[in-house]
């Protein structure tokens, strides 16, 4: 089943000053896709958001198709991020130019800069488990395939520090922060933003560390 894209007035523009706390009412389970109403709802039909998010179904990163070459210009998604962020001209591995070797790469997490491509891990921004367990477990396996790899959000997906990103893993923002203080709410913001545009949901603790990145 495909997740209920969010319109009207569940769409939120970033700049409000308490999105965190909005996002808590319309990315619940079931907040929107509904007559919205300004009206406070009562205790009783208020939707409620969980303290976790758990999938009926396990994470199967197999079922999350990386990286694809979805112009067929023989450089995939993770060649496509390198270039794209690189701060000078990149050069490749092979005569093609399908495989990037080096650039320059500042991880915006940390401020570490490399120009050796095989330094550089693509991550996503939100990780593919959280996305499975925020409902992207109902996805069908082209849409997975389309979140994994998309290039339209230039903050969906970044080229970082590999040991950054391991560190990082699939954890949420209520377990994890980019050291760099500077980034953290340009962090939330797109994380929000990111869920906001694939109808993902979120949890209580998540929103409260979203919104405290931001204060």
């Amino acid at each position: 089943m495909r997740p209920t894209r969010l319109t009207g007035p569940c769409r939120l523009k970033m700049g409000s000053p308490r999105l965190f706390l909005a996002l808590a009412g319309l990315l619940a389970l079931t907040a929107c896709g509904r007559e919205f109403s300004p009206t406070a709802p009562s205790a009783s039909t208020a939707p409620t958001v969980p303290e976790i998010l758990v999938a009926p179904v396990p994470y199967d990163r197999a079922q999350w198709p990386l990286w694809i070459d979805a112009d067929g210009d023989c450089q995939d998604t993770r060649a496509e991020v390198l270039i794209r962020e690189s701060r000078r001209p990149v050069t490749f591995s092979d005569a093609r130019k399908c495989i990037v070797a080096t650039g320059l790469w500042v991880d915006p997490y940390t401020g570490i800069t490399m120009t050796d491509a095989s330094d550089v891990d693509i991550d996503h921004l939100v990780p593919l488990q959280s996305a499975h367990d925020a409902g992207g477990w109902e996805w069908s396996r082209a849409r997975k395939r389309d979140y994994a790899n998309d290039l339209r959000d230039p903050q969906h997906l970044m080229a970082v520090a590999e040991r950054v990103n391991e560190s990082k893993g699939s954890k949420g923002p209520d377990e994890w922060l980019p050291p760099n203080a500077a980034f953290r709410c340009t962090y939330a913001r797109a994380w929000s933003r990111i869920k906001a545009t694939w109808d993902l949901r979120s949890s209580a603790p998540e929103l409260r560390a979203l919104e405290a990145a931001c204060s």
